[in-house]
């Protein structure tokens, strides 16, 4: 063989495969020449080896036969746990075909693409692993490729890797491969940018048919085998690890496909639509995936992936996390963080059941500490500390979160009023049922809904199914992220935290009352959405006993409690303890009203701290006459007295 990576000519005349020699139906790719090369540790203890295969093939056969993801066939429906790659930004990749590829320059090049073979069903959703090898189909690439072939007369026969998977080896480093398209995906892991750039080159010049470009296709067939992994789940692996920088990944892509953060475990858990068993918290058509800014676009989307996590991070852990391997080394962040896992999981008993004492959370805190003397030397330094656990333990935090919480967040995010609303909201408009324009296009891609906004009539439906949405959510405090979290943290401080057990069915119960608790309560502070009826508008203004000299702070509630003078949301982790209380104290209250005979007087629990955030802002206002400290003390005390009795009012009017 002259040039191992020649791709051998293939006679157009072959005969067909007929139905009576095969029923299944094929797509094959072309026969592709490669060279075999191994990656990674393999020896006595360890395997780590992963087997690749270099192709050089023409751009034609590139767009034939690989795929971005956003392009795979019916990828719309793929669930969230799937997702191998970000959003493509179009925008890039026109750059780089205009001022690149079709630019006169003298030297042009691309490195290498890494593509991935990905299973698939009769629906082209991705399937948990690879079928297993089919002679028949073996059969049929032997006569339609190799069978009168002289150039494989001195080759042996066809070797599957998998069902779909077919090698001819030439030797241990070099052969031809083909798969069948109906029951493998080539998707492209790395380079979505430069695959579409080539794309839109050889839409304006043909003769970027013939260029040559360099396929890494990674054989994820053993990997799968050796560690027991779905082929997505090893391929967002290998795209995090590539792409793990900055400037490379967005940051809800890395919550989405890190398998051993918690925070992002447990936001996948939220979101993944895999399962028919288990559904999302939130229906994916109503997630933003993008976040820009670490918030959800409130426009059409009741919450986000980022917007989730922080849930997760304020309700459960109080912001303490282990993300980082600075988060891990600071031995009172990863304390806290055990001892909130540990009372919302209880994850160790089972960990020592199922991995063995070793693998539990206590005893790898226990040696991060350098607490386990008789596993040291004597003469050994003082070690760092540095917290982890194994990628197994990380499976099972999240599988216990799982059975735990999901339950309480899918309630809360589908009969809590203000998203019970939006729910109600994207069924109206047809944006919850599959066979609904809306439907897919609230589940494509940003580049993907561009083009599809172009239908006049689908424009229309967007823009009016956005303009009732933005009349729910727009100044409403529980549709903003600090609103949502404060909402989740006033469920697990005040409801969840007194379950005796850690069970579903405790967290469960309590998390029913709390819906109820607080619907009821919403029903009498908003009536309607109007501006002067809605209790949970960030520019709500109180209809009496107003302090005056407090000015706008004394006259709108959320004023001097979670805004700003000039009228910002206050996202600090005070500003949503704050409001966390305050709604614990309103659910409480109403309960206590309902349940005791005697006549009880609202009042604030975090009444001081309340005074100290009013009168922070006031002293920001400006005044005809200065007034004195104290004179500023007694205006922040009554603007709190004041609001505390208004709302008393309102529950006695009742």
């Amino acid at each position: 063989m002259d040039n191992a990576m020649t791709q051998p000519k293939i006679k157009k005349n072959k005969k067909k495969v007929t139905p009576q020699q095969s029923q299944k139906s094929y797509d094959f790719s072309i026969l592709y020449s490669y060279h075999n090369s191994k990656f990674g540790m393999k020896n006595n203890k360890v395997d780590e080896e992963v087997n690749v295969n270099v192709l050089n093939i023409n751009v034609g056969n590139l767009l034939q036969d690989f795929k971005i993801f956003e392009d795979l066939n019916n990828v719309h429906s793929w669930p969230i746990s799937t997702l191998i790659q970000r959003e493509l930004d179009h925008d890039r990749a026109n750059l780089i075909a205009r001022d690149y590829l079709l630019k006169d320059s003298s030297t042009k090049y691309f490195p290498s693409l890494i593509a991935v073979l990905i299973p698939i069903g009769d629906d082209y959703k991705p399937l948990d692993k690879y079928g297993t090898i089919n002679p028949n189909e073996l059969k049929t690439i032997q006569s339609k490729f190799i069978n009168g072939e002289d150039y494989y007369d001195n080759f042996g026969e066809c070797k599957g890797l998998a069902e779909g998977v077919t090698l001819v080896p030439f030797s241990e480093e070099e052969g031809s491969i083909v798969w069948d398209k109906n029951t493998v995906s080539a998707v492209i892991i790395d380079g979505q940018h430069r695959y579409k750039a080539l794309e839109k080159a050889l839409e304006r010049d043909k003769a970027f048919d013939e260029f040559r470009i360099s396929i890494t296709l990674i054989d994820l067939t053993s990997i799968c085998n050796k560690n027991s992994l779905s082929p997505t789940d090893v391929s967002r692996d290998l795209f995090v690890t590539i792409n793990n920088t900055p400037e490379e990944i967005d940051e809800t892509r890395i919550v989405l496909m890190d398998d051993k953060d918690v925070l992002s475990t447990f936001t996948q858990v939220l979101i993944d639509d895999s399962s028919k068993d288990y559904p999302p918290s939130v229906p994916p058509m109503l997630i933003d995936w993008a976040c820009d800014g670490a918030k959800h676009n409130s426009t059409n989307s009741l919450t986000g992936v980022l917007v989730i996590r922080q849930i997760i991070l304020s309700a459960m852990f109080d912001d303490s996390k282990i993300s980082t391997v600075d988060d891990r080394t600071l031995v009172k962040n990863v304390r806290k963080w055990k001892s909130k896992i540990d009372s919302w999981l209880s994850p160790d008993p089972i960990i020592e059941k199922e991995l063995g004492p070793d693998e539990t959370l206590e005893h790898r805190f226990k040696l991060a500490e350098g607490q386990q003397q008789d596993e040291l030397d004597d003469d050994e330094e003082e070690s760092i500390f540095l917290f982890s656990y194994s990628t197994s333990v990380s499976k099972l935090l999240k599988e216990r979160f799982k059975s735990l919480f999901l339950p309480t967040f899918r309630e809360v995010f589908s009969e809590l009023t203000p998203y019970n609303r939006i729910q109600q909201l994207a069924k109206d408009h047809g944006v919850l049922r599959e066979d609904k324009p809306l439907n897919n296009y609230y589940r494509s891609f940003k580049g993907k809904r561009e083009s599809l906004k172009r239908t006049a009539e689908l424009n229309k439906a967007i823009k009016l199914y956005e303009k009732d949405f933005s009349i729910i959510t727009t100044k409403s405090i529980p549709h903003t992220v600090m609103g949502q979290k404060a909402i989740f943290k006033a469920l697990f401080d005040g409801f969840l935290s007194s379950s005796e057990d850690v069970s579903c069915d405790d967290y469960s119960e309590l998390t029913e009352v709390f819906i109820s608790s607080f619907n009821e309560v919403y029903e009498i502070l908003c009536p309607s959405n109007n501006a002067d009826e809605n209790f949970f508008l960030i520019d709500y203004k109180l209809k009496s006993n107003r302090t005056i000299k407090a000015k706008s702070i004394g006259s709108e509630f959320w004023k001097g409690i979670i805004i700003k003078n000039n009228g910002e949301i206050d996202y600090s982790k005070a500003a949503i303890s704050i409001l966390s209380q305050i709604i614990q104290d309103i659910v409480f209250y109403h309960i206590d009203k309902n349940t005791d005979d005697e006549e009880t007087e609202f009042s604030f629990t975090d009444s001081q701290k309340l005074v100290t955030r009013h009168l922070r802002l006031i002293r920001k206002l400006e005044f005809e006459i200065d007034p004195g400290e104290d004179e500023l003390q007694s205006i922040a005390q009554k603007a709190v007295n004041n609001k505390e009795i208004y709302l008393n009012k309102i529950f006695k009017d009742l």
